[in-house]
Order: C-alpha cells, then structure tokens, then sequence
C-alpha cells in the first residue's frame, strides 16, 4: 500500500514539474480571421511587391536589439518590414492559435532570447497573398513531419533553418514575444536539421 501512494505521489509531482504555465491552454481553433493587420500578417497587404525577396541573414539577437516603430499602422514602414530574414535557431514550442495559425516560440541558444514566428492556415490566407504556396507547402512539410499542432503549446526542441517577413506586433503578451514586439510573420521557408525525425 505505501509503494502505491509512494508511487502516486511522484507521479504527481512528475506532473506538477511538467505542467504547462497557467493561462497556457486555449480553446479549440476557430475559424476567426481578420483583424486591422491582417494583411500585413498575412503578405497580402499593398506594399508586399516592396518586400526584398533575398533573405537577408541575422539572428534573432539581432533583432531584439531592433526599435520598433512609434505607432504601428496598416502599412510597410520599416526596413524590418520591408525583408525576407533568415536564421538557424531552435522551435521551444508551438500551438494552433484561433485563427490557425500555428505559433512557434523560436530560441536562440547563444542569448537566451525568444521569439514568435507564424504561419498562416489556409483558410485565412489570400488569395493575393504573395508567396502563397510557398507558405502553404511550409505548413504543409512541418505538419507532415511533426506531431500534430493543438491549442495547447507542446514543447518540440528541433533545429530548424527558417526564412520569414518582418512583422511589428503591437501586442507582447504571447509567450515568447520578444520585447520590441518583432516577428517572422509570414513564414516563408522552414527546413528541420534535428528533430522530428531527424538526426
């Protein structure tokens, strides 16, 4: 009997250590698309022919040292906005948000830093959407290759070599957001190196 509760307890202290952060959980995705940056988020928007299609290297350091702009509007301001970036670093984690995006908080192993990356469902995707089926084939191979995204963040911890388009969030309080509020939003490239199968 003492080997039970014995048992019992470390199952639910193992359980505890585990636990996901409180406010983690979210309902299951909806379809609610739309929003007053949608296009942005979603290179749909009237400026994304003003996008530098060469990705230009940096790490995701380099761009927590980034200022954003004073007032984040519906049009392409910066240069941050206006570039493909790319970088290696680590996917932490990922869910499904109510919209279907699936948000990844990516890592950098060097700074310690975080940071949120995007990739739009198909459903609230353009059609004028630039690069759309090259985001789309993205989601695609990540979903083919990973478990299935949920509304619950699931940690994943595999190496990836991403490309993406600069995108300003006014909003900071996901988990992972980098402090000036920049991500990779749309996705555009997303290749595993470790993880998911790989070695």
């Amino acid at each position: 009997m003492r080997f039970v509760l014995a048992a019992a307890a470390a199952l639910v202290a193992l359980t505890a250590a585990f636990a996901l952060p409180a406010g983690a959980h979210v309902s299951a995705p909806g379809p609610q698309c739309g929003g007053t940056l949608w296009k942005l988020m979603t290179l749909s928007d009237t400026g994304k022919s003003a996008v530098h299609w060469t990705p230009a290297a940096t790490s995701i350091s380099d761009i927590a040292k980034l200022t954003a702009p004073k007032k984040i509007t519906t049009a392409r301001s910066t240069a941050f906005q206006k570039q493909v970036w790319k970088f290696t670093a680590v996917l932490q984690s990922y869910r499904v948000a109510s919209n279907g995006e699936i948000v990844f908080q990516l890592f950098d192993i060097s700074t310690s830093t975080y940071m949120n990356a995007y990739l739009p469902s198909s459903a609230c995707l353009p059609t004028t959407a630039r690069g759309r089926a090259q985001i789309l084939a993205t989601r695609n191979s990540f979903l083919s290759q990973c478990p299935a995204a949920t509304g619950d963040w699931q940690p994943l911890g595999a190496t990836a070599d991403l490309t993406g388009v600069g995108f300003w969030n006014p909003v900071k309080t996901t988990a992972g957001a980098l402090k000036n509020g920049a991500e990779l939003r749309p996705l555009l490239s997303l290749s595993i190196t470790q993880g998911c199968g790989k070695f």
